[in-house]
């Protein structure tokens, strides 16, 4: 009998991979098809669930890999019903959160990569919590799985949840695969979107991968000194870099660029602030997605009222950038951009 390393967990493996395993336990590699559809259509990780398998097979699963998932910790469902905030607990305690929208014909899953977050935004609740550590490729995709299985199919996926997905490019890419891969999750590339506060090498080590999602770049100021007060990571990754790393982005992968853009009353809402960030737009040949500051205990800002955004966006309109304006969605359960904090509070249920 052949042997073969293998990752450790049952999410982690390539329908590939579970092919050539199957024959090193001289089994037929069709059992991987078997395997495949219960994990991504099936909705579960529990060789105990696979009947159409042997149980001499489901125990050999179970005694070669980590099948467990993340598990519910706590859940909060929006007052307009349309927001869920998933908390989970994983194995070593720490509790990470996850968030779906109803948008209609369409959902998205909002995802963690971290356990807190490296990078210190003032303007950010997870930030507040510190860093705990990377998340495995098998909890970023047991996120998804279980937003799919409560949704009825998976939605549009954002890695916009806790933590820098480009801090955590050896988990995120293996992600990104089976997210993509038909043979799993199957979902399209212009489905998914990595969002970044400006990792330069991250940026371009996405760019050189295979799955080729979206790029949304954390903007929040265009002027260097401000988002350096703003965003810490700016003194490392200075913006004309990062944007220079965009611009080969979207040449080597053909797509387009998303400025996310937190509007800080009275911080970062001037008109020299608009036309700065238009230029930048202009040249990355991007769109732009004003989020209102979503507010949390302690915060040192306001969110703008409306007058002040729509002041901004007509700057911005004016010039001829597309604008899209994200309405406040969930921030009564600190489910919107910049709450989600993953609270070790009380086991749900």
């Amino acid at each position: 009998m052949t042997t073969m390393k293998t990752p450790e967990h049952i999410l982690e493996l390539t329908p590939h991979q579970w092919a050539i395993w199957f024959e090193s336990q001289g089994e037929p590699s069709f059992r991987a098809d078997q395997v495949v559809d219960w994990i991504y259509r099936k909705m579960t990780t529990d060789p105990e669930s696979m009947t159409n398998l042997s149980k001499d097979t489901r125990k050999k699963i179970l005694e070669s890999f980590d099948c467990e998932m993340p598990k519910m910790h706590n859940l909060e469902v929006s007052e307009d019903s349309r927001t869920t905030k998933f908390a989970f607990r994983l194995e070593d305690g720490e509790v990470i959160e996850s968030v779906l929208m109803d948008q209609g014909k369409r959902s998205t899953f909002c995802i963690s990569t971290q356990a807190g977050c490296k990078l210190g935004c003032k303007f950010c609740a997870t930030a507040r919590k510190g860093f705990r550590r990377n998340l495995k490729t098998s909890e970023i995709l047991g996120q998804i799985i279980y937003l799919s299985s409560q949704n009825g199919s998976v939605g549009n996926v954002v890695f916009m949840g806790m933590g820098e997905p480009l801090q955590n490019t050896e988990a995120l890419l293996p992600a990104l695969e089976g997210l993509v891969d038909p043979e799993r999750i199957g979902l399209g590339r212009r489905r998914v979107t990595v969002s970044t506060a400006g990792i330069v090498d991250g940026i371009k080590e996405l760019a050189g991968h295979s799955s080729r999602p979206n790029l949304a770049l954390s903007l929040n100021s265009p002027f260097g000194p401000q988002r350096s007060e703003l965003m810490p990571v700016n003194r490392k990754y200075p913006l004309g870099e990062v944007i220079a790393a965009c611009e080969l982005y979207s040449q080597r992968t053909a797509r387009d660029i998303m400025l996310e853009y937190v509007m800080l009353s009275g911080v970062n809402t001037t008109a020299n602030a608009a036309e700065e960030v238009g230029k930048i737009a202009r040249r990355l040949d991007a769109k732009i997605n004003l989020i209102a500051f979503n507010g949390f205990p302690g915060a040192d800002y306001t969110p703008p009222e409306k007058r002040e955004i729509a002041a901004f966006k007509k700057l911005l309109e004016d010039n001829g950038i597309m604008v899209i304006q994200r309405y406040r969605r969930g921030s009564d359960i600190a489910a919107g951009c910049g709450q989600l904090q993953g609270e070790k509070n009380q086991d749900f249920g």
